[in-house]
This record gives C-alpha cells, sequence and structure tokens, in this order.
C-alpha cells in the first residue's frame, strides 16, 4: 500500500473513532427534564407579594451557599430605577417579609444571611422549608478609588425551597 492510501486509512479510522466516542458521550450523558410549569410556585407563606413594586414571573433556581445547593423557585421585580436612597426601597419590603413570616412560623437563619454595599439577603427556615429574601443594588457611578455612589437601580427578589 502506498503511503497516501496509508495516510488516509488512518485518518478515516481517526474520524471514526473520535465520531463513536461523541456519539456515546451523548447517549450516556443525563437528560434534561423540563420543569412543569405546576412545580415553579413559590411557598403560599410568601403571597401576597410585597406590593412596593412590580414582579416579574416565578422561575426555577438552584444554587450554592457554603457546600448546600439549594433548588427551588425564586421571583425578582422589575428594578426601581435611579432611586437615590436604596434602602428605602429594600428596608420596607425587608420589614414586610420578617413580620409576615415570622408571624407565620417562620426562624430566621443567621447561616443563610449576606450583606455588603451591593445587595443582601435573609434566611428564614420553617420545617425543612428555606426562605430567602434579597435585593441587589446596580451602581450607575462606580469610581475606582471611592465608594459607589446613586444614582442607583434595586433588585427585589424572593426564594423559596421545599423539603
Amino acid at each position: 500500500m502506498n503511503t497516501r492510501a496509508t495516510i488516509s486509512v488512518l485518518l478515516l479510522l481517526v474520524l471514526l473513532a473520535v465520531g463513536g466516542l461523541y456519539f456515546w458521550i451523548q447517549t450516556r450523558a443525563p437528560a434534561k427534564v423540563p420543569v412543569a410549569t405546576s412545580d415553579v410556585t413559590l411557598n403560599q407563606d410568601l403571597y401576597p407579594l410585597y406590593s412596593g413594586v412590580s414582579w416579574g414571573a416565578p422561575a426555577a433556581e438552584s444554587f450554592l451557599i457554603s457546600t448546600t445547593t439549594y433548588t427551588g423557585v425564586s421571583i425578582a421585580s422589575v428594578p426601581v430605577t435611579n432611586t437615590m436612597d436604596p434602602a428605602s426601597i429594600f428596608t420596607p419590603f425587608e420589614s414586610y417579609y420578617d413580620q409576615k413570616l415570622k408571624a407565620l412560623g417562620w426562624s430566621i437563619a443567621n447561616e443563610l444571611a449576606a450583606g455588603g454595599h451591593v445587595g443582601g439577603q435573609t434566611g428564614y427556615r420553617k420545617e425543612g422549608q428555606v426562605v430567602l429574601t434579597r435585593f441587589h443594588i446596580d451602581y450607575h457611578n462606580v469610581p475606582s478609588n471611592a465608594p459607589s455612589e446613586c444614582p442607583c437601580d434595586v433588585t427585589l427578589s424572593l426564594f423559596s425551597s421545599k423539603p
């Protein structure tokens, strides 16, 4: 056999091997299961939703806090834009849910709390369930050598998981 034929046969064998490997990997990959619409509902204790903002649609969400993965449903508000006082947006929201959830038997979960100058969250637990109240601040002016400055946009969100 000449050199050209040998190279052609080897190239064909490599292509067949790569194609076969690709097919094998694709058939062994886990199937993506769409989330049913009925599964995309927040914990009923979060209703009625806080009325100080407009809300988007609930969506499935999964994320990691420390070494625990939380899977559930979240909903985000339409951003409140160009505010000079972000606390005037998120403080009434946090107060509404703090009073509401505690009255329904939820307890604050300090291990789920987080906060900083661009946002924060408060976590609650009840009977194996988790609820998070969250806010995010998007500053319009972020100098490299000074603190962030308003105006800014504030987005509120909620998350709930089932046991």
